[in-house]
């Protein structure tokens, strides 16, 4: 695998993990705000404050984090162009063959003029390794081939980060 790809395949990987729980971070402090914070300033006014320090420790991380990973994001789709997924089932077995395929902007070529590389790599699945919703396709509709875009959905992901 050349740097690039492994330089990008980190850091999606690394963005997915972090996305998905900086992502809901409005909509928890939205339901602190409706009703934790209000519950415990009811119930329990003693332990009031303390609830909303924890809150505001947590929102210290959080938010720094949420402008990390657009930072990240933003960096990572000046090079990454497009990156599509597909799961296809073997006809003789329970694997699934994994094909990921990303067009890159390549700077190393000539004169370091910019180029755009198509990078394919392929891997075998267990069945048990799949993502939930590609096993649940599966087995309710026998749908044995699935693609998505990766990058579309990354970019949805970030418009719900600012």
């Amino acid at each position: 695998m050349d740097p690039i790809t492994g330089l990008l395949i980190g850091a999606i990987g690394l963005a997915l993990a972090a996305t998905a729980t900086v992502v809901f971070w409005h909509q928890i402090l939205e339901w602190g705000e409706s009703n934790i914070f209000p519950w415990f300033e009811r119930h329990l006014p003693t332990i009031a404050p303390y609830v909303r320090k924890a809150f505001s420790r947590v929102d210290n991380v959080a938010a720094p984090l949420r402008r990390a990973i657009k930072e990240a994001w933003d960096r990572v789709s000046q090079y990454l162009l497009k990156q599509v997924v597909e799961l296809n089932r073997k006809t003789t077995s329970n694997t699934w063959v994994q094909q990921v395929t990303s067009w890159v902007i390549d700077v190393s070529g000539y004169n370091n003029k910019p180029v755009v590389k198509q990078i394919t790599t392929e891997t075998e699945v267990p069945y048990d390794n799949l993502p939930e919703d590609v096993r649940k396709a599966f087995l309710r509709r026998q749908q044995t081939s699935f693609s998505q875009d990766v990058t579309e959905i990354r970019k949805q992901e970030m418009a719900l980060v600012n």
